[in-house]
């Protein structure tokens, strides 16, 4: 199965970036509302670009934040709608991948330990600052591969946007393939030693290539970057489609695309 993964800030010609979790204001319209794609450029790009069609509906939810998107993939594979593991086209100004967040090294570090089908049941940690975090806007989909839910991770990247922001750490033997201007193909494999935490950032190579050695693969995921909009080629054949408004990375102006992307889904 497939599904279409969309953040509203996507249709931005400028990229917030680590805006903390808890700001609830907009962002300003002096600063980004100039920024907000046109009416007639979504719906281009809705259309020519990911293949949707007013005839032919799409069922989908609008959300707030993009972490419930993984909320709302729970809920379809618990009423057996959803078969895992499943394709993500995640068109977004940021990849959701953890990087900026430190629930990584829980999901690598402890996360893992649990057998596959326990892990949607132990989201919840303990972060730097002593404060009890689970699945956030910026790491719920290295929670989803955690749960072995995702088989590929197509990642349609902002073209105004860097396109690399996702952890090297969680790519398969920490190799990278990067081209900005063109897709590139890197692949995600989440890595547990139950010998050895994962190795710190200045640990020697020797250390990490034990670690790897000596761990427990999880399955291969996947992951095409796209970071150019003429790129983006799909036919329409999803599954299920979420738009996040995502409110701390949007200003208020760009909330009529939420009304646009409502004429191309089937609201459950």
């Amino acid at each position: 199965m497939k599904i279409l993964d969309l953040d509203m800030d996507y249709f931005m010609k400028s990229v917030a970036t680590f805006v903390d979790e808890s700001i609830t204001e907009r962002l300003p319209e002096i600063d980004y509302g100039d920024c907000v794609w046109t009416a007639e450029e979504v719906r281009n790009f809705l259309e020519n670009n990911l293949g949707l069609s007013k005839e032919n509906k799409i069922k989908g939810r609008i959300v707030s934040g993009h972490n419930e998107a993984l909320w709302l993939w729970k809920e379809l594979v618990c009423d057996d709608k959803l078969t895992t593991p499943f394709e993500v086209v995640h068109v977004d100004s940021h990849a959701d991948l953890g990087l900026g967040y430190n629930s990584w090294t829980y999901i690598l570090n402890y996360l893992l330990s649990y057998p596959p089908e326990e892990r949607p049941s132990h989201p919840r940690y303990v972060d730097c600052f002593g404060k009890i975090s689970e699945e956030g806007i910026g790491d719920y989909l290295l929670f989803a591969i955690a749960y072995r839910w995702i088989s590929k991770i197509v990642y349609c990247g902002n073209p105004y946007g860097e396109c690399n922001d996702y952890l090297w750490d969680t790519l398969k033997d920490y190799k990278e393939n990067y081209i900005r201007k063109n897709p590139v193909e890197n692949t995600i494999q989440l890595l547990y030693n139950p010998e050895m935490d994962f190795p710190q950032f200045n640990d020697p190579d020797s250390l990490k290539q034990n670690y790897i050695k000596h761990s427990q693969k999880e399955p291969e995921v996947p992951l095409l970057i796209i970071p150019t909009i003429e790129d983006v080629k799909f036919d329409g054949t999803f599954d299920y489609a979420v738009m996040a408004q995502s409110p701390n990375y949007t200003p208020e102006s760009a909330d009529f695309i939420i009304n646009i992307f409502r004429e191309y889904i089937t609201e459950i």
